[in-house]
């Protein structure tokens, strides 16, 4: 295993940069590099330290399965043609106007992206039977990359890197006409695992807002999709109190209207889908 010191200049900064934005440790520094070291047969745009970092951060003390991980997130790309979605796939219009989800113009607290979902308002069972479930993760892989996509921009525009994103999920409006279907449950499982296996570390808090008494059969559900760390990162409210614990990480303007109604005036970047009502399909 090579160490720093060992390490070429310029190689070493970009280490050292990667390990102050992540706040690792000297162990966490050198299992970065064994990790690179023992990926240096793949080719692949995202072998670089900034990226490596997330899967040594979701495996962590464990560089072999961290190894493990972005190999088979390399051959995921490789078999669905990932690094190409954003040229060549275009989502049903209908999917971006009644499956809500964008990254905001505005910021968190800490100065950090904002990702508002609301999952609530989606027409789930509508989408999945007029389109499918394979369609449905196509549109879950497209979003993501286009999140990737914008989230260099703001680095670029900023001239700072984001290390994660704050990512808020809205569940006002969530019933079992939309959503309480098996298969449905099934896709967004599947959803949820690639979204874990392929970009892992992506969320820094995932604020689960307006979360209805159905939320709760549904979460003993959906609970085992996700791996513990996810878990770990997450803060549910209801509808009494979810202004209350938002306002703790983003302040309520930079949000959708939809959201909190009066308050925000928050917008999407340009490029991505802008409209949050949802609803039911015609």
């Amino acid at each position: 295993m090579s160490s720093l010191d060992d390490m070429p200049s310029d190689e070493s900064s970009s280490v050292q940069e990667v390990a102050a934005l992540w706040e690792l440790s000297e162990q966490e520094q050198e299992e970065l590099v064994d990790l690179r070291q023992r990926l240096l047969d793949v080719q692949s745009p995202l072998n670089q330290w900034r990226d490596l970092v997330r899967f040594l951060r979701a495996r962590p003390g464990n560089v072999t399965a961290a190894e493990t991980m972005f190999r088979q997130m390399v051959q995921w790309r490789t078999v669905h043609q990932v690094d190409a979605t954003l040229k060549t796939y275009t989502p049903p219009s209908e999917m971006l106007r009644y499956y809500p989800g964008a990254l905001l113009e505005g910021f968190d607290r800490e100065g950090d992206p904002v990702f508002v979902s609301r999952l609530g308002v989606t027409d789930g069972v509508g989408l999945l039977h007029r389109y499918g479930k394979d369609e449905m993760i196509r549109h879950a892989i497209w979003i993501r990359e286009l999140v990737v996509q914008k989230v260099k921009e703001v680095e670029e525009k900023r001239g700072r890197p984001v290390r994660r994103i704050c990512l808020i999920e809205d569940l006002h409006g969530l019933s079992l006409k939309t959503h309480g279907h098996r298969g449905l449950l099934s896709a967004y499982g599947e959803i949820m695992r690639l979204d874990q296996d392929n970009y892992p570390e992506t969320a820094k808090k995932l604020l689960i807002v307006r979360a209805p008494t159905l939320f709760r059969m549904i979460w003993s559900m959906a609970k085992h999709f996700f791996d513990p760390g996810v878990v770990r990162k997450m803060v549910f409210c209801g509808v009494s109190d979810y202004q209350t614990v938002l306002d703790q990480y983003v302040e309520l303007e930079v949000l959708p209207e939809e959201i909190v109604p009066g308050i925000g005036r928050g917008k999407a970047v340009e490029g991505m889908p802008s409209d949050f009502l949802g609803g039911r399909l015609p």
